[in-house]
């Protein structure tokens, strides 16, 4: 099965947000391990403000959507509680965000084609490292992050105690 990464584009944004259904309704029979909300998180306004800002990447596999992403060109200000392998200019960073892999194709590779393709993005860019932060309790998540070359930094609170009653949340990064 080959897999392919691409910019999205505006058609793409319901088939994303179909894919966030979906992930929904597995993670409800399922453990749920990112504690995602349907209505909540990820949402199709999630998939449209990547898509307004030219984020979000789709990847496809026998010509139907197995994943998507969105990478966040820059890091919110709670990531500098962490203690990064490096100062980095904010401009010379990705943050993966909402990577999300259709039921169907669970360990099948797109995940990692996924972050692959911001790391070779990042280096034609000039980017320095890809960061991204996950759930403390996420430990496929983890697995999978770690097994990708991706170390832990460090532990912040995003502040979504409230919203979705999650305090803690690893931060990894991976130098490009």
């Amino acid at each position: 099965m080959e897999i392919k990464v691409r910019i999205a584009e505006e058609a793409d944004v319901e088939r994303v947000a179909v894919l966030y259904e979906k992930l929904h309704d597995y993670l409800e029979t399922h453990e749920n391990h990112p504690r995602w909300k349907r209505g909540i998180y990820p949402t199709k306004a999630d998939a449209e403000e990547g898509f307004q800002k030219g984020w979000l990447y789709v990847a496809e596999a026998d010509g139907k959507l197995a994943g998507s992403v969105i990478y966040l060109h820059g890091q919110g200000d709670v990531y500098n509680q962490v203690k990064w392998s490096k100062e980095i200019q904010d401009n010379h960073v990705y943050v993966i965000h909402v990577l999300a892999v259709h039921p169907d194709y669970f360990r099948m590779g797109v995940g990692t084609a996924l972050l692959d393709y911001a790391c070779n993005m990042g280096k034609k860019n000039g980017m320095e490292a890809i960061r991204l932060d996950v759930y403390e309790k996420n430990d496929s998540a983890i697995r999978f992050y770690e097994s990708c070359g991706f170390s832990r930094r460090g532990t912040i609170d995003l502040g979504l105690e409230e919203l979705y009653g999650l305090k803690w949340y690893y931060a990894y990064e991976k130098p490009v």
